[in-house]
C-alpha cells in the first residue's frame, strides 16, 4: 500500500473516496467545514434533519457530492470535541476504513485536522491501516480489500512513516493469531521470527530440542511430550541504545495449540486454542515495530512454542518437571501449561 502526504483541499482531491471527521452538536473539523461549504450546507442539514448527529463511530456517505473531485465523501462522527480522544479517533477512523474497504478502492483521502497533535492523526492513520485489513486469510471471497494507494492531509511524511510500521506490526500479529493451527505451529511461527530477523537486520537465536534439552528447559519441553511438533524456543535482540544499558524483556507465551493435554478441555473450550499463542505474535510485532522505528532502546523479546497435547507421550497428572533454574514443579492440572 502507498502512503503519501497531500496538501490538495478535500475539494480537489481526485479519489475514488475521501474521509473526513466531524463533532458532534454541529461543530466541524476543518474538512468537514470545507465539505459542508461546497456541498451548499449539505452536513448542516443531515444533522437539522436527524440524519446524522457527529456521534462517535456514526457514518454518513455521500455518493458523487456536489463541490468535490472525489467520487464518493465518507463523513466519521468522531463525538464531542473536547478533549479530544485519541483511541476514539482511531476507532473512528478504522470504521470508515472498513466501510470503505468492503470494495475495491484505488485511492482513499484521508483528512486530519491540522490542528490535531501529531499523535492524534498517527492514532487515527493506524486505525484506518489496520481496518482494512481483514481477517479472511483463506476465503475465496476476501471481505475487506485494502486500498492500493492512500493520501493523507494535515499531517507529515514521518507521521504517515510511523503509523504505517505499528499497523504493520498490528497486522502482522493478528495474522500470526488467526492462522490455522495446522499451519502455525512452534516450527512455522520460529520460521516467521526468521523473516522478521532478516527483515529488520537484526539477531535471532532459535533453540530446537536438541538445544533445550541441553539448557534443561525441562518445563517447556514438557508441555510439548504429547505433540508430534517439537517445541522451539525464539530469542531476538536489538541494540539501539548505548550496549552497556539493560534491556527491555519481552516474552509471550507460544503455546500455538492448547488442546488441555491429558486435562482435555471441553470442545466449546478449545475452538480458539490456536490463539494462544497471541502473547507470542504480540511480542514479534511489537519487537517488529520498535526496529523499524529504531527506537533508542535496547530489547530481548523471547517465545517460548510449544503445542500442549494429549498423545501418547504427554506429560501427565503428579509428574514432577525440573525448570532450566532448578525449580522442581508437580502438575496438579496440564491445562495449567502456561506457567509452565
Amino acid at each position: 500500500m502507498k502512503i503519501t502526504p497531500t496538501e490538495t483541499p478535500v475539494t480537489e482531491l481526485e479519489a475514488d473516496a475521501v474521509v473526513v471527521g466531524m463533532y458532534s452538536n454541529r461543530q466541524h473539523t476543518q474538512a468537514s467545514e470545507q465539505l459542508n461549504r461546497a456541498t451548499e450546507g449539505l452536513l448542516d442539514r443531515m444533522v437539522d434533519e436527524g440524519e446524522f448527529q457527529g456521534k462517535a463511530n456514526e457514518l454518513l456517505s455521500l455518493v458523487e457530492p456536489r463541490g468535490l473531485k472525489a467520487r464518493r465523501a465518507v463523513v466519521v462522527g468522531l463525538g464531542s470535541s473536547q478533549p479530544l480522544d485519541w483511541g476514539a479517533l482511531s476507532r473512528a477512523m478504522g470504521t470508515a476504513a472498513r466501510h470503505l474497504s468492503a470494495r475495491p478502492r484505488t485511492r482513499v483521502g484521508w483528512y486530519f485536522d491540522p490542528q490535531w497533535p501529531a499523535a492524534a492523526a498517527e492514532h487515527g492513520l493506524v486505525g484506518a491501516l489496520v481496518a482494512c485489513h481483514g481477517q479472511d486469510l483463506y476465503r475465496a471471497e476476501k471481505t475487506r480489500l485494502p486500498f492500493a494507494e492512500v493520501v493523507c492531509h494535515g499531517t507529515s511524511a514521518t507521521v504517515l512513516e510511523t503509523a504505517r510500521h505499528v499497523a504493520e506490526a498490528v497486522n502482522l500479529t493478528r495474522r500470526l493469531v488467526n492462522e490455522p493451527p495446522q499451519y502455525l505451529y512452534p516450527e512455522t511461527f520460529a520460521d516467521a521470527a526468521q523473516e522478521v530477523a532478516q527483515r529488520t537486520g537484526t539477531t535471532i537465536d532459535v533453540w530446537d530440542v536438541a538445544r533445550l534439552e541441553k539448557e534443561r528447559c525441562g518445563a517447556l519441553l514438557a508441555v510439548a511430550r504429547g505433540s508430534s511438533r517439537p517445541a522451539r524456543l525464539v530469542q531476538l535482540k536489538y541494540t539501539g541504545a548505548d550496549p552497556s544499558r539493560p534491556p527491555l524483556a519481552l516474552i509471550g507465551k507460544g503455546v500455538t495449540f492448547d488442546s488441555g493435554g491429558l486435562s482435555l478441555k471441553p470442545s466449546e473450550s478449545m475452538h480458539t486454542m490456536k490463539m494462544d499463542m497471541a502473547g507470542a505474535a504480540t511480542v514479534l510485532g511489537a519487537f517488529q515495530a520498535i526496529v523499524q522505528l529504531q527506537l533508542p532502546i535496547n530489547v530481548v523479546a523471547l517465545a517460548g512454542l510449544v503445542e500442549n497435547m494429549p498423545g501418547s507421550a504427554a506429560f501427565k497428572l503428579g509428574d514432577v518437571l525440573v525448570a532450566r533454574n532448578g525449580t522442581t514443579i508437580e502438575v496438579l492440572n496440564t491445562d495449567a501449561e502456561g506457567r509452565l
